[in-house]
């Protein structure tokens, strides 16, 4: 049937679909850190293409329309068409790693390599196995109930297995850096050194400066530092902003041209009514940045306002990979924000450090004017694993939320549907059992779970009591009916593997300045919304009508 429905869980239940998951999992939290290369690079590609579309096609199976084969369509369609467009060009990666940074919350960086299209002709194999879906086999519905939560997990510890690029901001004097681990300096930049500790902020604060704004020497206030953003140079300003040369440019690095003063001459607005007020901007190809206003006359450095004009003095803009990139509006769109702090040298004196985007090391400007390029230090051996086992541990932690939300769901459905609500006896306790356990499990991995003892032999006991966890689906459970659909499955998987992807992201990837057990803590938080969800769906399921009329008691048959 082309609206088959369940035909699309039984294509995400498929051996090859499981395989693919397990690969995408292994691959990139150990895989790629033991044998880094293209092999291990190109063998993850292989996997999404075989896991991203079942995914996809279960989200579209949420509206009838396009249940069956239609989901399975644009399951493959919409995976061709954004990997094509994100491994293609720069502004492509860009792209998805913004849409991937929104939609899962946890800052993600997707490289253009053209290369990596090598394997979109593996989608005939994703087609393949959903051709191969359309017998009737109910173990692949249930083993999809497993396979689902694993790929959406697995697909979003992907978006984390990237070091990613550096922020940077300034604490007390001293540079800070973080880029999944946080570091800072004692000589100005010059050297790094590992500052974790509970308490330890991670990210930059809310009144940091932004590069593009300009920072000023404290012991010579008229030089002035800034960095407009990607294919910029730093530049400098040696009368307290009035005027902006260039610094430095990093070698290796394409440089974006600002577009021609026509190209930006009908941004000018009548609104700018400040003709006679002295700005800040600098001096590109014959054009101006309006930098800010000052008061007074006063020359002042303020916030980057590109795209407008005062007095009829056209500004600049310029995106990053593009030469020329002018908005509908004929405004130009900004371009890719970099980082600048000041830190205080050990003799005297500051030092300009730099985190130039789309560059993994840092600049730094030493007392003495000379740039130099540092990078920040490898992590240690031992935090890399440790960092490895968190994840790891937390994928089996968060593969476990969404199962309690899922069984929770399944035995409300169970009752639901049940035609006699006793059959067999203590159903109701049984039910409540088996989704006990699955609590239970989380409240053990909180107590009792140490992340830093999975390598050991005993603790592979944890993660496979949480695969039995999901086994137990199996027990208590009538034959699927053909009057109940599949809508009510989909939809608890749907809620399962949301609450996978949020505990997964908010209390182990996000959550690096809380303990383990809060973690373990909030993933049954999120266990327990998400079994409200599914039990809430489960209640719509309706029993099966059937032919015969009703016995006349509790007796008959």
């Amino acid at each position: 049937m082309r609206n088959d429905g369940g035909r699309v869980l039984r294509w995400a239940g498929h051996p090859g679909t499981l395989l693919a998951v397990l690969v995408l999992a292994f691959n990139d939290r150990v895989g790629k850190r033991t044998w880094p290369g293209a092999v291990t690079g190109k063998a993850s590609d292989v996997a999404w293409m075989l896991v991203v579309p079942p995914v996809l096609a279960l989200l579209a199976s949420a509206v009838p329309r396009l249940r069956g084969e239609r989901a399975a369509r644009l399951g493959v369609a919409v995976t061709a068409v954004t990997f094509g467009c994100a491994k293609s060009s720069a502004a492509g990666a860009e792209l998805a790693s913004r849409c991937w940074s929104v939609l899962t919350g946890v800052p993600s960086r997707t490289v253009a390599d053209r290369t990596d299209l090598l394997a979109l002709p593996v989608l005939a194999v994703a087609w393949w196995l959903w051709r191969r879906s359309a017998h009737r086999r109910p173990l692949r519905r249930t083993l999809a109930l497993v396979t689902v939560p694993l790929a959406v997990v697995s697909m979003a510890a992907t978006s984390a297995a990237v070091r990613p690029h550096p922020r940077l901001w300034s604490e007390d004097g001293k540079p800070v850096a973080y880029d999944g681990r946080r570091w800072t300096s004692d000589d100005g930049g010059l050297s790094w050194r590992s500052d974790e500790g509970r308490g330890k902020r991670f990210e930059p604060p809310a009144d940091t400066p932004a590069a593009a704004d300009g920072q000023c020497l404290p012991e010579q206030p008229q030089v002035c530092f800034r960095l407009l953003g990607y294919g910029r140079p730093v530049e400098v300003s040696r009368d307290g902003g009035a005027d902006w040369q260039e610094d430095y440019f990093p070698p290796g690095t394409a440089r974006v041209q600002a577009p021609s003063p026509s190209s930006t001459a009908g941004a000018s607005t009548a609104e700018a009514s400040t003709a006679g007020t002295p700005t800040v901007g600098t001096s590109v190809a014959g054009t101006s940045v309006t930098e800010g206003t000052s008061v007074a006359g006063t020359p002042t450095v303020g916030t980057s306002t590109e795209g407008t004009s005062v007095a009829g003095t056209p500004t600049v803009g310029a995106s990053a990979g593009a030469a020329s990139a002018v908005a509908a509006s004929g405004t130009p769109e900004p371009p890719m924000p970099g980082d600048l702090v000041l830190a205080t040298a050990p003799g005297g004196g500051h030092t300009v450090v730099v985190h130039y985007p789309l560059r993994d090391g840092l600049l730094v400007r030493g007392t003495d004017g000379r740039w130099s390029e540092v990078d920040l230090p490898p992590w240690p051996e031992a935090s890399r694993t440790d960092g490895t086992n968190h994840l790891f541990a937390g994928t089996v932690v968060s593969f476990v939320a969404g199962v309690a939300a899922l069984l929770t769901g399944l035995g409300v459905r169970r009752l639901r549907t049940a035609v006699r609500p006793f059959d067999p006896p203590h159903l109701p306790w049984l039910l409540a059992l088996r989704a006990a356990l699955a609590f239970g499990w989380l409240a053990a991995a909180a107590l009792f779970l140490d992340r830093h003892l999975l390598p050991q032999p005993l603790p592979v006991l944890w993660p496979l009591s949480a695969l039995a966890l999901a086994g137990t689906v199996l027990l208590w459970r009538r034959p699927p009916a053909s009057g109940r659909g599949p809508g009510t499955t989909v939809g608890m998987l749907a809620v399962a593997a949301l609450v996978c992807v949020t505990t997964f992201l908010n209390a182990f990837v996000g959550g690096h300045d809380v303990s383990w057990a809060v973690s373990c803590w909030w993933a049954l938080c999120y266990a327990a919304f998400g079994s409200l969800a599914t039990a809430l769906i489960g209640v719509l399921a309706r029993a099966p009508r059937s032919p015969y009329p009703p016995a006349s008691g509790w007796g008959s048959d």
